[in-house]
């Protein structure tokens, strides 16, 4: 004769395969989550190579564009190196504006930059401008970074900030008679 299952044998075999199946289901999202991490990771380490070798190769006013996210639709990565700074007390910095397009799951993000390196390479600090549209253009003299005009922005045209005294910890960057950012240096 048969043995046949309790009602309580058998909820207890639903429950566990409800379990288990949870257990599974938030197991695949946290690996999911962390290839996400490793590959922004990735394409930062990338960009972070790219930046070294801009700095390296050392040539005025020329633009570097790579696809680090092999996405149909996304933008490119971008890094401009502006030259060398020099401040009244002899200190010198290197400067490069970048647009760094990564991408989170199934979508892309971009963050743009000012950012300071030392003679050596070593980097020193950013300015978070926002958009790719709020780089400057060129360095003149040694000692000004300068914008140009934009779309949106006509202040910017011939607008520079002077770097003769060091890095100022915080300028304002217009854009129209209403309308502007203030950037602040980090590290």
């Amino acid at each position: 004769m048969p043995i046949k299952a309790s009602k309580t044998t058998t909820k207890l075999k639903i429950f566990m395969r409800i379990i288990f199946k949870s257990i599974l289901f938030v197991l695949t999202l946290f690996l999911f989550s962390f290839s996400n991490k490793y590959k922004i990771e990735s394409e930062f380490e990338k960009f972070h190579k790219l930046e070294l070798l801009a700095l390296k190769n050392g040539k005025i006013g020329k633009e570097y564009t790579y696809d680090l996210t092999n996405k149909k639709g996304c933008n490119k990565t971008k890094i401009k190196y502006l030259g060398v700074i020099k401040t009244n007390n002899g200190k010198q910095y290197k400067v490069l504006s970048s647009f760094f397009v990564y991408s989170v799951a199934s979508t892309c993000h971009g963050t743009s930059n000012i950012k300071i390196y030392n003679l050596n390479n070593k980097f020193l600090g950013n300015y978070n401008v926002g958009m790719p549209e709020d780089l400057p253009a060129e360095i003149k003299n040694n000692k000004y970074i300068c914008w140009s005009k934009t779309k949106d922005c006509d202040l910017r045209n011939n607008f520079s900030i002077n770097f003769e005294k060091g890095l100022p910890k915080r300028f304002f960057l217009p854009c129209s008679q209403k309308r502007g950012d203030e950037m602040i240096l980090t590290n």
